[in-house]
């Protein structure tokens, strides 16, 4: 703990430093600068939904609560605090990619990303892009991909915000975020802290949930410095320090905890011209984790840890305002180690292209394709298509399709542990994935349609031998297929502002051999919120409905499907230009609703949280 306080006050107070030898009295329009512009440019024909800060900043801290009540994609907790995995449109955990600021970031020991370990609020906005991303994001990208995104902008500015809360079960939190710059410098800083005792009471039981309590901290700094009209650097870089237990379940108590170590950092060079954009970027991530079977015992435990280092360069060329042809070269090296992992080096190399064409100011289409090669799998050749139609302004059609792949994870190839073993001769999966949509757009009422259908071949499954050992294999092949609906409306009357968000999913994921539903997969999820804002008053309240899942590969078991509801209030106690001072309560599963997402697994009934803002 003393650790983290000294690290924090660091970072504070070099920022500090910082922003007050860099402001000067210069008034100009920022500008800002995005890292990952393969999102912007080359999603055409492709869903994304973006959670924009002011979303953020009325939501809990983790990015699971963010996802589950905002769009359709599935979390799948153990628990409050517990290890947390999304699933877009019925595909794995590991068939989901995290993109930080244009990198990809699922881990290389397990293959997917824990997004109780990933603070919502040290980002200025998040993006969901639904299906096939691998050959721009590369492995894992099958479903859907989740892009945490830092924005640089040049302007004279010193911002800062302050948030503390506390909640239900002992639950203190608190967020600082500092933006300072000029015209040729930006700077910001961000921590973020939570812990929880998370004692919370099983309903209608006479259990708590014991040994559950756990401690988060969350660095985020990011920078800009103009070196020429044309050239700049960016330096963006996230700490995470997590220390858990792992809670029990209503038949079995638990003792064990875990240590999580994560930091990534990522140095970006870009020159650009009216023609070109050229970056050159360096990134570092290194992950750990130390599991204790003991909590009270901390001196026997097991650890893994990889450590990742990225080369990328990408040039785009734009043939006048019509046509952009992107090419990327990328070279990975990771090292992998841990107590039931076997020590081992992956190098892989890919070049991509990616082509975007206007044709007329109602048509465009684009092309892409990727190649990999690496020491360890003969990787797929990657393809994919998309256009959009625009047949009047209030209606338009889109349509693509792709390859799309996941190479097996450390865990998956190396592991070594009792009664468990990885398979090195394990090969990619791949998928093919096609998606239509439909967008309807009617004064402040927008809509949206999409079908899809997913084919996944070689899936990586875990089985036991005969002897009762514990091995992956490439046997499975899914089908997936659904229906998403979004709707958004606005209304505005004199002071009044009235706004409601709606989403659908219908979700058919299903093994090819049994007919069955893939495990934790719902049929059904609907989310939706309703906003009201008058002067200094603002207030919401969130639905979420998820349909059954079943927890055994014959669908015989399942656990209930259930709705939650929220209800928010926020009310300025001081509103000017230069501060504002705002205080939140907030009301959790106000209908006291006893529902699991993982069988054996209680949620906490209602529960309430207090929280100040000001912003200076």
């Amino acid at each position: 703990m003393k650790e983290k306080i000294s690290y924090i006050v660091m970072v504070l107070c070099f920022c500090i430093s910082t922003a007050h030898s860099q402001i000067d009295s210069l008034q100009v329009l920022p500008e800002v600068i995005l890292s990952d512009v393969k999102l912007r440019d080359f999603s055409q024909g492709v869903t994304v939904a973006r959670v924009t800060d002011s979303v953020l900043s009325n939501s809990k801290t983790a990015l699971t609560e963010v996802l589950r009540y905002q769009t359709l994609v599935f979390l799948r907790e153990n628990g409050p605090g517990g290890v947390s995995s999304a699933s877009f449109r019925g595909t794995s955990a590991q068939q989901t990619a995290v993109v930080w600021n244009g990198i990809n970031i699922n881990s290389q020991l397990n293959g997917q990303t824990d997004f109780n370990t990933i603070s919502s609020r040290n980002y200025d906005n998040i993006d969901v892009r639904s299906g096939g991303g691998s050959i721009p994001y590369g492995s894992g990208a099958i479903g859907g991909s989740i892009h945490l995104n830092n924005e640089i902008s040049f302007a004279p500015r010193f911002e800062n915000r302050l948030v503390l809360s506390y909640g239900s079960f002992n639950t203190p939190s608190g967020n600082f975020k500092s933006r300072f710059g000029t015209k040729k410098f930006y700077g910001d800083v961000a921590v973020d802290y939570t812990r929880s005792d998370n004692d919370f009471e099983y309903l209608d039981t006479d259990q708590l949930n014991e040994n559950g309590q756990f401690e988060n901290t969350n660095l985020n700094a990011n920078f800009g410095f103009t070196l020429s009209r044309n050239q700049l650097i960016k330096v963006y870089h996230n700490t995470f320090l997590g220390d858990r237990n792992f809670s029990g379940t209503l038949t079995a108590p638990s003792d064990d905890s875990y240590q999580d170590r994560n930091t990534r950092t990522l140095v970006e060079w870009q020159a650009s011209d009216t023609q070109y954009d050229s970056k050159l970027r360096v990134a570092h991530v290194f992950e750990q984790f130390r599991y204790f079977p003991t909590e009270d015992n901390r001196s026997i435990s097991t650890i893994g840890k990889a450590i990742r280092y990225t080369a990328n360069y990408d040039f785009t060329y734009r043939f006048g305002n019509d046509k952009r042809l992107k090419t990327t070269l990328d070279y990975t090296t990771v090292d992998g180690e841990g107590s039931n992992i076997q020590q081992a080096t992956r190098n892989a190399f890919s070049a991509s292209t990616l082509w975007h064409h206007q044709v007329t100011k109602k048509w465009n289409y684009g092309i892409q394709a990727r190649q990999e090669v690496t020491n360890t799998f003969d990787s797929p050749l990657l393809f994919g298509m998309s256009s959009e139609y625009a047949f009047a302004k209030a209606y338009k059609i889109s349509i693509n399709a792709s390859r799309n792949y996941r190479i097996p994870s450390y865990n998956d190839v190396y592991w070594q542990g009792a009664g468990a073993r990885g398979n090195p001769n394990l090969i990619p999966e791949t998928s093919i994935q096609a998606e239509i949509g439909h967008r309807f757009t009617y004064k402040d009422l927008n809509l949206r349609l999409n079908t899809y259908y997913i084919l996944t071949q070689d899936l990586i499954v875990w089985r036991p031998d005969f002897s009762g050992i514990w091995s992956p294999e490439n046997l499975s092949e899914t089908r997936n297929y659904g229906t998403e609906l979004t709707a958004e409306y606005s209304y505005k009357l004199g002071a009044h502002l009235l706004t409601a968000t709606g989403n659908y999913g219908y979700t058919i994921a299903e093994d090819r051999e049994t007919g069955n539903q893939l495990l934790y997969v719902p049929k059904q999820k609907i989310t939706g919120s309703v906003g009201y804002t008058f002067d200094r008053l603002s207030a919401f309240y969130q639905i979420l409905y998820n349909d059954k899942v079943y927890t055994t590969t014959d669908n015989s078991d399942s656990v209930a499907g259930y709705g939650v509801s929220n209800l928010g209030v926020n009310y300025s106690l001081v509103k000017k230009q230069e501060q504002q001072i705002t205080l939140s309560l907030q009301a959790r599963n106000i209908l006291n609703k006893n529902y699991q997402t993982i069988a054996f697994r209680p949620n906490p009934g209602r529960n309430f949280l207090i929280q100040t803002t000001y912003t200076f």
